[in-house]
């Protein structure tokens, strides 16, 4: 079989890509069920926009940051809900298309990138025979066609394939990938890759028809050439110029068709996450290395490619804000939630010198995966001479220097490096981000080391091709390994925190989270302590102070719980949240008046905070002003039209006003949105009771006790509807 023949095999790639399918499924296939965690509460829980579908199709969508990744969370919700399997599905099935995506990439870069040894005038009769080749398809002749290229790896197709589907599955296997994967809202990252490899990808397919249109207009001057010099064939050669130039505006057209869609899924990517606006400079890396390296040419290039270049600089601009009269270009990258809301003052110098040591924590952990922690809060460093940044300088300028050594001899080894390089730069350059290291962060850049890896295995190993074999098997199995144990410790937030917690003990946003997972465990007094480990490392941590309040609160200690929701409030005064909290607190220690002015406050920082608006109803309901407490209720209704607890609320009010319609009619709404709520059932009974419907009525204080057995109410309830009834039916 040629090598032609086995390169265009569909049944060798089709069955690459099922194996690279099916291992990715089967090392991520314990994490359907990780539960929402960290960014997730904020992104996806808590994130009233995702629940409306139509947010997505309106003008609001010129506003929205991330609108893509935005709308596929929409439909997951639309789906499911916040049922997490549904979301880690979509999120496995991404990466699955992406590690497809790294093999059709790595084939293609195997098969093009030109040999070490090729001098000018080899690369000039490579191209010699692409033209011949190329000719001889347009003949139909019946003659195959000659390799366009030389691989670097002396031709051996089947080794091509064999190192594409290694780089595949580092790409798909390595446990790095854990936190763009099984943390769901980093589908920000792994969507963003899917439409950046598959822009690189197109755009190498648009040279590859561009490098076809050039062989037949060379083939058409060659034909003129020869029907000047020979005799007999006008009508031959006038049928060949013709079927020659519909061959050209016909590879011509697929070319552009290849760049528009390369373009769009540029746009689409930065539609996804911003780290994308390397784009650029990854096409002009692949078109560099896989297609041209002289100077002459690249100034014809740069007519086409800048004009695209400069398009998608602006879109990047006006996304960012540049021309909506907010744009910071200094805070454009932030791709870590603002959970923590700190604000982190850090030059640009400080950074660039924080990210040299970051980047040999990178390397490190691309060939050393262990140690993962999914929160490192990395300390920034203070200039160039603090700590190692100069040795970690050196280390880095050296991984460069490998890549220029490597450009002639190895340059499948250079483009990797520089591709590594490249779509780091963005988050790991002059460019502040909240948090210096995060290894989601390595999910594009994976596909350069990958390239490196399988370069080094199959290329430059002094060993037979069958240990080869058995080295690359056992890396894949070890990394795949690697990556399911890794995604056992995301099963449980408590686990996964507690993981954090051991590997950086002084990281007080990981202590806060634990307390977080502790408190919805019911694991209280737990939790009470790993907020107050918090608070010892950073005492004006506002969230901490907060969520500590809360649960001495719910514990029942008061006093205590106000000191820490005052102290939240001190520190973060515009926090809505907090404010409500504090009300919550007050009102329940019986200062209703102070309640309602922390109510009103988190209502003037956030008309649409539906736990002070329904709290501010209670509040008022308690000092008996039923008219402000019912409008409150409506008006949290406006926001959240499903929540059961304020129909509730609001029916109860309306009772109490003697509205017993209006309260029927919500009373019902909230059993209906809740079967199983025994209150709403009680009250329900009660306002049907005084209508005189004793017989729903009787139905429903069954239901409550059904429910709530020890329900003293609904038990008195129910023996005055059914004396009521039958002194009904007597009569």
């Amino acid at each position: 079989m040629s090598a032609r023949m086995t390169i265009s095999n569909p049944r060798l790639i089709c069955l690459h890509m099922l194996a690279i399918s099916l291992f990715c499924a089967l090392i991520y296939s314990n994490s359907f069920e990780t539960p929402f965690f960290f960014d997730d509460v904020m992104q996806i829980e808590d994130k009233a926009k995702i629940r409306d579908l139509g947010n997505y199709f309106s003008p609001k969508i010129a506003g929205l940051k991330r609108p893509f990744v935005e709308l596929t969370f929409a439909v997951n919700y639309k789906l499911g809900r916040l049922n997490s399997f549904g979301y880690h599905l979509v999120n496995v099935v991404i990466h699955i298309i992406n590690a497809l995506l790294a093999y059709l990439l790595a084939v293609t870069i195997f098969r093009q990138m030109p040999s070490s040894n090729l001098g000018e005038d080899a690369n000039r009769a490579r191209e010699g025979l692409q033209i011949e080749g190329e000719r001889s398809k347009l003949e139909g002749e019946g003659r195959k066609a000659r390799t366009c290229f030389q691989s670097a790896i002396g031709n051996r197709q089947s080794t091509i394939f064999v190192m594409s589907l290694f780089t595949a599955l580092i790409f798909a296997a390595h446990p790095i990938q854990t936190q763009a994967v099984t943390y769901t809202v980093q589908r920000y990252t792994s969507l963003a890759a899917l439409f950046y490899m598959t822009s690189v990808f197109l755009y190498i397919k648009g040279r590859l028809r561009q490098q076809g249109r050039v062989g037949a207009v060379f083939r058409g001057s060659l034909e003129v050439d020869g029907g000047e010099k020979g005799a007999g064939i006008g009508e031959s050669m006038e049928e060949r110029r013709s079927q020659t130039a519909a061959g050209t505006r016909d590879l011509s057209v697929r070319a552009y068709i290849y760049f528009a869609l390369s373009f769009i899924c540029g746009i689409l990517g930065f539609l996804s996450k911003e780290n994308v606006a390397s784009l650029p400079a990854a096409i002009l890396l692949v078109e560099f290395f896989l297609f041209d390296r002289t100077w002459e040419r690249w100034k014809r290039k740069l007519i086409w490619l800048l004009p695209a270049f400069v398009s998608l600089g602006v879109f990047i601009l006006y996304v960012s804000g540049a021309f909506r009269g907010h744009f910071d270009f200094g805070s454009l990258l932030e791709d870590v939630s603002k959970f923590s809301k700190e604000t982190e003052n850090i030059s640009r110098w400080n950074y660039l010198c924080t990210q040299f040591n970051v980047i040999v924590i990178y390397v490190r952990l691309l060939f050393f995966p262990f140690g993962q922690n999914v929160d490192y809060m990395y300390p920034f460093k203070s200039g160039f001479f603090d700590g190692w940044t100069p040795l970690a300088f050196l280390f880095v300028a050296g991984i460069v220097f490998a890549g220029v050594w490597c450009f002639k001899k190895r340059p499948i080894i250079s483009l990797g490096i520089f591709w590594f390089l490249i779509t780091l730069s963005v988050e790991s350059s002059i460019i502040p981000i909240r948090d210096a290291l995060f290894e989601h962060r390595l999910y594009l850049p994976m596909f350069g080391f990958a390239l490196v890896t399988a370069c080094l295995v199959f290329c430059f190993l002094p060993i037979k091709r069958f240990w080869r074999l058995v080295i690359a098997a056992a890396v894949i199995m070890g990394l795949g390994c690697a990556t399911y144990l890794r995604n056992e410790v995301y099963h449980d937030r408590v686990s996964l925190w507690s993981d954090v917690v051991s590997k950086s003990p002084q990281n007080y946003r990981a202590l806060f989270n634990l307390g977080n997972a502790l408190r919805d465990q019911g694991r209280q007094e737990d939790a009470v302590r790993s907020y107050e480990k918090s608070l010892a490392i950073k005492p004006n941590y506002a969230e901490a102070h907060d969520n500590l309040g809360v649960v001495l609160m719910e514990s029942g200690r008061l006093d205590d719980a106000i000191e820490h929701l005052v102290k939240a409030v001190e520190i973060r005064p515009l926090d809505a949240m907090a404010q409500c909290n504090l009300g919550t607190a007050l009102m329940r220690k019986g200062r209703l008046k102070e309640a309602v002015g922390h109510y009103e406050k988190a209502l003037r920082r956030k008309p649409t905070l539906v736990e002070a608006r329904n709290n501010l109803g209670i509040a008022y309901a308690r000092q008996g002003n039923l008219e402000e407490a019912a409008h409150h209720f409506s008006e949290a209704l406006r926001v959240e039209p499903g929540n059961s607890e304020i129909h509730k609320n609001l029916g109860f009010a309306l009772m109490l006003r003697g509205d017993m319609d209006g309260s029927v009619v919500h009373l019902s709404e909230a059993v209906r949105l809740k079967p199983d709520f025994a209150e709403a059932h009680d009250l329900l009974g009660r306002a049907l009771t005084r209508r005189g419907d004793y017989e729903r009525a009787i139905r429903h204080f069954e239901r409550a006790l059904e429910i709530q057995p020890e329900l003293r109410t609904a038990r008195q309830g129910l023996a005055e509807a059914v004396m009521l009834n039958r002194r009904k039916h007597f009569q």
